[in-house]
């Protein structure tokens, strides 16, 4: 059962995509670097928040392995990541939501601090990684529920599309952009796991 407790903080991996460019496979899942993709995004949260939830939509009772509570979407059709974000929202209370995909297995260890930092009295704010926006890593306030449901009831179903409606701020990532390298298809993964191979062995 999901910790119903209010928190002022809640992190959400999201992990409830078809993972088609994977050939349908969990990305979640997928071994990197003799673990599953999820689990390195579970060890860079965890010591930065005290909640930590699993949106996703298949292989449930291989997430909850994890030992977190795993929250399917209530909206049909895997409506995507802005879907998911509304279904953790609507079963869990928080003040705070912030969002990591669960194909993003080098997440900076400062995310949350920095995305914290950077709201400026703002309701929301996302990540940049220097060349583009990662919309998928997120902090929402939870008065922005209703204005969420409005947005998904019209049909749209991009985040960055609400996060642009809602006006988040921007945070700087620039300086950790490989924290936000995330994982579509088997040549990325290959690709991800010889430059973390080779930022560990010191090299550039």
């Amino acid at each position: 059962m999901p910790d119903t407790t209010n928190h002022e903080l809640t992190a959400i991996i999201l992990a409830g995509g078809r993972g088609q460019r994977m050939g349908l496979q969990n990305k979640g899942l997928l071994p990197f670097r003799q673990q599953p993709l999820i689990a390195h995004v579970i060890a860079s949260l965890r010591p930065q928040v005290s909640r930590i939830v699993i949106s996703a939509n298949d292989n449930l009772d291989d997430y909850q392995q994890f030992g977190l509570s795993v929250i399917p979407d209530q909206l049909a059709d895997y409506a995507g990541p802005l879907a998911g974000i509304y279904s953790v929202m609507r079963v869990l209370n928080s003040e705070w939501y912030i969002t990591a995909p669960c194909d993003t297995p080098c997440l900076p260890t400062d995310y949350v601090a920095r995305m914290l930092a950077g709201r400026h009295g703002q309701l929301a704010c996302v990540a940049h990684d220097g060349q583009r926006q990662q919309s998928g890593c997120c902090l929402l306030h939870h008065s922005l529920l209703g204005q969420l449901e409005q947005t998904l009831e019209s049909g749209h179903f991009a985040v960055h599309r609400f996060l642009a409606e809602i006006a988040a701020s921007t945070v700087d990532f620039s300086d950790e952009a490989h924290g936000f390298a995330n994982i579509n298809t088997p040549a990325e993964l290959a690709a991800l796991d010889t430059d973390a191979t080779s930022r560990d062995s010191g090299h550039d």
